[in-house]
């Protein structure tokens, strides 16, 4: 059996080679714990890491007040999740760095959110941005087209609602095909 560090230390070097961003602390950037999570995600998926490895490669892009923070939550954390999940990890962590209050301003802004002036596009990104912070009951595929489609300029929502596409990718094309008519 391989020991665990030799296992670790190919891992670490696979990880560094897809230049991982670092988290310091709560930036100008309000949205940056959020899209520092997403950046690593999108590595994760490419290394195919299990949960542990994930939280490992994570809190070692940890630095200054943000590995303070681990550091004296890791025991906590350890002893509330033994066999932790990434999913446990990511909640501890928003919960540390997106408030309450932060994250329920965050799913006001996506409830009320609209294309306006915004090209399909800019709304789309809008919308999925704003989308994680969406309340659980709206996570669902049909329930997420809606939202998207509710959101839409009327000159726009009229005819992508008439079709009743299933998913929220085909209202998305569906809307950028007739805005570009």
């Amino acid at each position: 059996m391989v020991p665990e560090w030799v296992d670790a230390s190919k891992l670490s070097e696979r990880f560094q080679k897809h230049h991982p961003p670092t988290f310091y602390k709560l930036i100008h950037d309000s949205m940056f714990p959020a899209t520092w999570l997403w950046d690593l995600e999108r590595i994760f998926e490419v290394l195919s890491c299990n949960h542990l490895e994930n939280i490992r490669c994570a809190t070692f892009q940890l630095r200054g007040d943000a590995d303070v923070w681990w550091r004296s939550s890791k025991d906590h954390f350890c002893a509330k999740y033994p066999n932790a999940t990434w999913a446990q990890f990511k909640e501890a962590f928003l919960e540390n760095y997106f408030p309450r209050n932060f994250q329920e301003k965050k799913k006001i802004e996506f409830m009320n959110l609209s294309q306006g002036s915004k090209l399909v596009l800019e709304y789309q990104q809008l919308f999925e941005e704003y989308f994680n912070f969406a309340p659980i009951h709206l996570k669902t595929e049909d329930v997420k087209a809606r939202r998207f489609e509710r959101g839409l300029r009327p000159s726009l929502s009229t005819t992508v609602v008439l079709h009743k596409y299933p998913t929220y990718a085909e209202v998305v094309e569906a809307a950028k095909l007739i805005e570009d008519q």
